[in-house]
């Protein structure tokens, strides 16, 4: 069998301007192929498939230790720039600061109780308010590994970082004692200045580390003075015999421009699809053959489903992918859309056989078809954009660029006016100021034509993190928008002047993250260009232009599904003695008495349709047993559900997300002991109660995938022998009601 080498493709887009125009930077580069002869090792040496034989999840906490935490045996944390910057520990309700940093964590952990470690570079650099420009190289090494009996080793770990430049951070893995190492980015699609892309890391380093008696990894901070990386839940285990990955999902509108140049729109006004320049959308993924075994009949499916209803479905053409092998696989068979609704797009990665981890073969992203609102953006921010990194002055714009495909007329112009929670000095504050603007591409002048502004306004506290529209004042004639290429744009005004301290003077406003949209929509212009010169931005910035179209619906039916499985096998909702659900919320003013949910075929799934909710409107909503909130989900002042309504509205949850809450466990469990611990796949569950309750007996993988489950009625004490000889070694967690015991299987 032919083995690959394993590429971590890095994509570092710098903002810049070509000509008049916006460079565009979609063009998509296939994966490489470049071949590596690999060892195959004896079928006598294979063990099971997906077997964790090494895991870390951090937990230093030392008591004893001045710090609060050690460094166990044969881990080591070098500084090589004598800085006095060393990677730490931080316990799981630490939090991450500095001068531009505010996290309250590890935001990906799997297990944050019990702590993660991180490279506070912001923190080092600011140290007591006084800025440094130190650049720090450090890292963290694991204590050798002993591969010899591994066919196949794939690292995995949860990851969050913010970095500038991105190959600041990387693995480093060496099986010759550190003279020569293989090096593998974390960044993936990571722009500059931004979070992570990639926080579930799942990379096969079998080409350096399989077959190997001693392996030394170490984790990498490399001359960067800004933010943080931090890291968790590191495990070493078997490929899969058949495990494909997809790992790169395009979703494309076209034109007749062909310039690649749209991306992923979440809103899409219908005047402008039924036209010759709308292409509809194309399809393209790339895949990781991260398994043993090569990978027979790949392929790529895309299937569109319109308010429910599938409308689209097509397969790529169908390759094998080798071991290591990354591929591209294009769908150039377009969809249109036809009418108003909610456009769900699924990409499924195929082959032959049975994959070990089906849940990485999907991608899915919604989009909109609407009749007035055009955006890249949805209607929550991730993070934040500015113009602090591209000289921050009084008077800079933020924009996107929008094609015209039909003539319309533009109504106003929307925007994300955001105060970041965390650092409320650098970012937007009431008495700022702001402007709207819609520029035009023109192709004679070759240059970019000033049309129609708002007014003038004044941010006012009422305005902070909401979406913020603004009326165009129509002159008859500039509103009238022809085919061609328009930035709608919001011009900032801080009162810092020109390069502006961006620690005190900064407007911000909200950036979209949770869609892979084109970089070259979303741009940024200084006051101080000469020219209207518009550039790429990193940020997928929170702007939308509202057309003058009508007939689209106001109004849609909500479904309200939940799973009460749980609640009935444990006697905590017993529909049968006449306990009934509801379900409260701010679409009926937190009264759900006249919202009761049905099973009407006895399946556990309660159902309620609440008709002509206001699209486009956020709800918030709990549901209750009984009509109290006594026993509602999420009791103590828990967090309520919260869902956007749309023309298509079909809700599916877990009542309490699957927790149970027959009893308080709190005073009922006095222990949960499982032994022995470590232990072969056989092992004994002893539980003591301190009175007679129902128990909920779950273990699950460090994927999160459900291996065991059990439910026990009425018991003060209970034991029962549990084998898990059938699935992969490694570690695992079993919870007996809310209680939790960590359990490694050798």
């Amino acid at each position: 069998m032919k083995r690959f080498t394993l590429f971590i493709l890095v994509l570092v887009i710098f903002g810049s301007a070509f000509g008049q125009k916006i460079r565009k930077t979609n063009n998509i580069t296939p994966y490489s192929s470049f071949e590596k002869k690999m060892d195959v090792p004896d079928e006598s040496r294979l063990k099971s498939e997906g077997e964790v034989f090494f895991s870390e999840t951090f937990n230093w906490k030392d008591p004893s230790n001045e710090r609060g935490w050690s460094l166990p045996a044969g881990w080591k944390i070098v500084e090589t720039t004598d800085f006095g910057m060393p990677w730490v520990w931080r316990a799981g309700t630490d939090s991450i600061r500095g001068r531009w940093t505010f996290e309250k964590g590890h935001k990906y952990s799997l297990t944050p109780d019990d702590g993660y470690i991180v490279f506070p570079a912001d923190e080092y650099n600011f140290v007591d308010g006084i800025q440094t420009d130190f650049y720090p190289v450090c890292y963290v090494e694991m204590p050798s590994i002993n591969c010899s009996s591994r066919p196949t080793v794939v690292l995995k770990m949860r990851q969050y970082y913010r970095c500038n430049p991105t190959t600041s951070v990387k693995i480093l893995v060496s099986n010759d004692k550190g003279s020569h190492w293989a090096t593998y980015s974390m960044a993936y699609e990571t722009d500059l200045n931004i979070f992570c892309k990639n926080p579930f890391v799942e990379v096969n380093i079998s080409d350096v580390a399989a077959g190997m008696t001693d392996v030394w990894i170490r984790f990498v901070w490399d001359n960067m003075r800004y933010y943080f990386w931090a890291i968790d839940d590191v495990t070493l285990s078997e490929a899969f015999n058949n495990e494909l990955q997809l790992e790169r999902p395009w979703l494309y509108l076209t034109d007749l421009e062909a310039d690649g140049d749209e991306g992923f729109a979440f809103m899409v006004p219908g005047s402008q699809t039924g036209t010759d320049g709308f292409g509809g959308y194309t399809f393209k993924a790339g895949f990781l053959n991260a398994g043993r075994d090569d990978q027979e009949n790949c392929l790529l499916n895309a299937e569109v489903f319109k308010n429910g209803v599938s409308v689209y479905n097509q397969n790529s053409v169908s390759r094998d992918i080798w071991a290591l092998q990354r591929d591209t696989f294009p769908i150039t068979s377009q969809f249109s859309p036809d009418g108003f609704g909610n456009y769900e797009m699924v990409l499924t990665a195929k082959q032959k056989q049975a994959d070990g981890i089906p849940a990485n073969n999907i991608y899915k992203d919604t989009y909109y078809i609407t009749d007035s609102i055009y955006s890249y953006s949805d209607w929550d921010f991730e993070t934040y954009s500015s113009t602090a990194g591209f000289g921050n002055n009084d008077g800079d714009y933020l924009g996107c660029v929008f094609d015209i495909e039909k003539t319309c007329e533009v109504n106003s112009i929307s925007t994300m006016i955001m105060q970041r929670p965390e650092n409320k000095i650098a970012s937007t504050k009431p008495g700022y100021n702001f402007q709207y603007w819609l520029f035009k591409y023109d192709e004679t002048e070759a240059a970019w034509i000033e049309l129609i502004s708002s007014e003038y306004t004044e941010v006012t506290q009422e305005m902070l993190d909401k979406w913020i529209t603004l009326e165009l004042q129509k002159d008859g004639e500039s509103e009238f928008l022809d085919p061609g290429q328009y930035v709608a744009a919001i011009q900032v005004f801080h009162g810092g002047g020109v390069g502006a301290n961006n620690s005190q003077y900064r407007f911000t406003i909200g950036s979209d993250n949770s869609h892979r949209s084109s970089l070259g929509k979303s741009v940024y212009r200084t006051i101080t260009d000469a020219d209207p010169v518009w550039y790429q931005n990193r940020d997928m910035s929170m702007i939308r232009m509202n057309i003058k179209e009508t007939g689209a619906p106001k109004n849609a039916d909500v479904v309200f599904n939940v799973d009460m499985t749980l609640p009935i096998a444990n006697g905590y909702f017993k529909p049968a003695s006449g306990d009934f659900l509801d379900v409260a919320g701010s679409f009926n003013g937190w009264n759900g008495t006249a919202h009761h949910l049905t099973d009407v075929d006895g399946d556990g799934i309660y159902t309620l349709t609440v008709p002509a909710l206001a699209t486009f409107q956020k709800i918030e909503y709990k549901y209750r047993i009984n009509g109290d909130w006594n026993t509602s989900e999420f009791p103590s002042g828990g967090p309520n559900r919260v869902y956007r309504t749309s023309y298509y509205n079909m809700i599916r949850d877990i009542y309490n997300n699957g927790v149970s809450m027959a009893v308080d466990v709190n005073s009922l469990v006095s222990s949960v002991n499982a032994y022995p611990n470590p232990t072969n796949g056989e092992f004994t569950l002893a539980v003591a109660n301190k009175g007679v309750t129902d128990i909920n007996i779950l273990i699950t993988n460090i994927q999160g995938q459900t291996v065991y489950h059990n439910q026990v009625k009425s018991v003060l004490n209970y034991q029962e022998n549990i084998d898990l000889k059938a699935f992969a070694k490694g570690m695992y967690f079993l919870r007996v009601n809310q209680q939790v015991v960590k359990l490694v299987v050798r």
